[in-house]
């Protein structure tokens, strides 16, 4: 059903919008120091000021373009949602890479169809990355295994 708005960009400028408000008001809870000397809120506020421009900028001309209702696709929001609260509940007790892995499978299955060995080597690059990115490069003791408990 066609209408006089794009709401597929109304909604995601609302979302970006609202994602970079939240951002920069959290940012805030921390010291913006000044230009020369950033504090710790000065990065993730800018970050956030952005995102709500861009959203913005993908808002308003929405307005005046015609476009159609979305329709939610359930399966893709859940399995999302699901890898991230399964990757979260298991990283401490199993590792990283378990996680990883444990968060890809679900992931996929947003898909109709999951080509299983793409969904393998994305596991296996996925967890590489992430060890080599957490643990080695930003020093986060966060082991890659974690068999007894």
């Amino acid at each position: 059903m066609k209408g006089t708005r794009d709401y597929n960009d109304i909604i995601g400028g609302a979302l970006m919008m609202a994602g970079g408000a939240w951002f920069s008001l959290y940012a805030m809870n921390y010291n913006l120091g000044t230009l020369r000397r950033m504090g710790p809120a000065y990065f993730p506020l800018c970050i956030g000021l952005l995102v709500m421009l861009f959203g913005l900028l993908l808002l308003l001309p929405a307005l005046r373009r015609p476009g159609s209702m979305p329709l939610p696709e359930w399966r893709p929001f859940l399995a999302i949602c699901t890898a991230v609260l399964a990757f979260a509940l298991t990283v401490e007790r199993f590792g990283l890479v378990p996680a990883t892995f444990v968060l890809t499978a679900l992931a996929a299955l947003a898909e109709l169809r999951p080509n299983l060995r793409l969904t393998a080597v994305l596991a296996v690059a996925l967890s590489a990355i992430a060890v080599a990115m957490f643990t080695q490069g930003l020093g986060i003791p966060i082991p890659a295994f974690r068999w007894n408990h």
